[in-house]
């Protein structure tokens, strides 16, 4: 089975929908567009909500989409006081209730020259139990005023580290001698997020 992971490029991901039948994957990170503006510029081309209305386009969730159809991989890497709040958790709830996708919970792999810091494992496990917990209120037929609940039925797995001690890690992909001189570059992060960096660069 193949996967292939794109930043959330539109008209690639619809091309890639009609022509491909490997399973796509896309980088979301963020639940909004302050966040996913800095930490994927590419979003400031079309943002969030257009990335998720193609996606509800291309992944219907829905009594109407076939059982079996295709679904998308939302990757979400965790990092610490940056997108791993619960608030961030009902937002990620609410943007793909629509979308008929996997969550895959990614551990950051810290190196040298980073501005931030993983989630720590209790975060990363109380973020995925708001995901798979999730209900939502529906309304019944009878009465446009009563409603009731049902789950979103997201599956959330988080994906485990490896080959980090060689740079070989998801994010890494170097060399452990070349990390410290050529930094990634990064643009200025969020007001309110300066704190989240500021304590990144403590502790490295």
């Amino acid at each position: 089975q193949i996967t292939v992971s794109t930043v959330g490029l539109i008209p690639e991901m619809r091309r890639f929908s009609r022509e491909s039948r490997a399973v796509m994957a896309v980088s979301l990170h963020a639940t909004t567009d302050e966040v996913r503006d800095w930490i994927v510029p590419v979003n400031r081309r079309e943002g969030l909500q257009a990335l998720i209305e193609c996606m509800e386009e291309l992944f219907p969730k829905s009594s109407a989409a076939p059982r079996h159809g295709h679904h998308v991989l939302i990757e979400y890497i965790m990092l610490r006081g940056v997108n791993d709040s619960d608030d961030d958790a009902r937002r990620l709830v609410q943007l793909t209730q629509s979308i008929r996708c996997k969550i895959n919970l990614i551990v950051f792999n810290p190196h040298a020259g980073t501005s931030f810091q993983p989630s720590t494992p209790e975060r990363v496990y109380a973020f995925r139990s708001i995901l798979i917990q999730a209900r939502r209120p529906q309304q019944h037929t009878h009465s446009l005023t009563a409603t009731h609940t049902q789950p979103h039925c997201h599956v959330a797995t988080v994906r485990d580290s490896r080959g980090d001690d060689q740079m070989a890690a998801c994010g890494q992909l170097g060399s452990p001698e070349l990390g410290s001189s050529r930094p990634p570059p990064l643009l200025a992060p969020p007001e309110r997020l300066l704190g989240a960096v500021a304590a990144a660069d403590l502790a490295a």
